[in-house]
């Protein structure tokens, strides 16, 4: 794609990059996330296709609610504030997948979309050490074999002002895909989550004039650290959809002004799939990161 960035402009021309990016001791992304909320908190951060928005400071006080809360008893931001460990697992995990994994990581708590509270339940049984589930809306097919809060419950939270981790301090696990054996976990420290969005920072060349498109799940590090990361870090827009859609691709794209956006395996056959359009070149897109390339076209 060609870089459609005007040169010229000047609006919101500043700085916007986290301040730490040559220190990796510094390499936090909840301190990221507090610095951007304290230089332009006003500026937004996240916006959903659907109309939602955040703001960096609604972001970090919301944030620092959930990790409240959650001691008592928004999701990775919070658990990193704390310290905890997010285990980041691919919704679509049924049966023995899905409780290998549980068990796997020996996870006390699961903080579930309420859609899918039922497949967790059903694999109560085999992650004994399993205690309950934070449930996030209805959760119409579920029993009571879990005990339950709902995630509601951060909204009247008082703000955390605890000590931030540290760079060392692990930050997640992420399985692997499972071809040659049972998935593994793969124990992400903070400093290693922050370098792949500084990854992409550099080879995207990302600036304050950037919007980036977002269709990729945040249970995997292309989309949650090497995209959004990446946005914190440069202190730019994100805007995401919940589930790709080849169809409504270049309509998101136009209609949010992005200009950087990734696609993975054949979510860029798609795309180039789709029926040709008169206006297929009036966008803002610069650069679409792609793995593995496409063939010529």
């Amino acid at each position: 794609m060609a870089n459609t960035r005007d040169p010229e402009s000047t609006e919101g021309r500043v700085d916007r990059r986290f301040s730490g990016i040559g220190d990796p001791e510094r390499w936090v992304l909840p301190a990221v996330l507090a610095e951007q909320a304290a230089r332009q908190g006003d500026a937004t951060w996240i916006e959903t296709v659907e109309g939602d928005c955040w703001t960096f400071a609604q972001a970090w006080l919301e944030a620092r609610q959930v990790a409240t809360w959650l001691t008592g008893v928004r999701a990775w931001m919070g658990l990193g504030l704390l310290g905890a460990t997010a285990v980041l697992l691919n919704t679509e995990l049924r049966g023995a997948f899905l409780a290998h994994q549980l068990r796997n990581c020996g996870a006390r708590h699961v903080i579930v979309d309420g859609s899918l509270l039922a497949q967790v339940e059903d694999v109560v049984a085999v992650a004994p050490k399993l205690a309950y589930a934070v449930v996030a809306g209805a959760a119409p097919r579920a029993t009571n074999r879990l005990a339950r809060l709902h995630w509601e419950g951060w909204r009247t939270a008082t703000p955390h002002d605890g000590t931030l981790p540290s760079a060392h301090d692990i930050s997640c696990v992420m399985y692997t895909s499972g071809t040659s054996g049972p998935a593994k976990g793969v124990l992400m420290p903070h400093a290693h989550c922050t370098l792949y969005g500084i990854g992409t920072c550099t080879a995207v060349e990302l600036d304050f004039r950037d919007r980036y498109y977002i269709t990729l799940p945040l249970f995997h590090a292309n989309g949650l650290l090497m995209q959004l990361g990446a946005t914190l870090l440069a202190g730019i827009p994100a805007i995401l959809r919940s589930k790709f859609s080849a169809s409504r691709w270049i309509d998101d794209v136009r209609r949010h002004r992005a200009t950087v956006t990734n696609l993975l395996g054949s979510t860029a056959a798609f795309v180039v799939a789709q029926p040709e359009r008169s206006d297929d070149a009036h966008h803002r897109l610069r650069a679409v990161c792609v793995g593995p390339n496409l063939p010529a076209h």
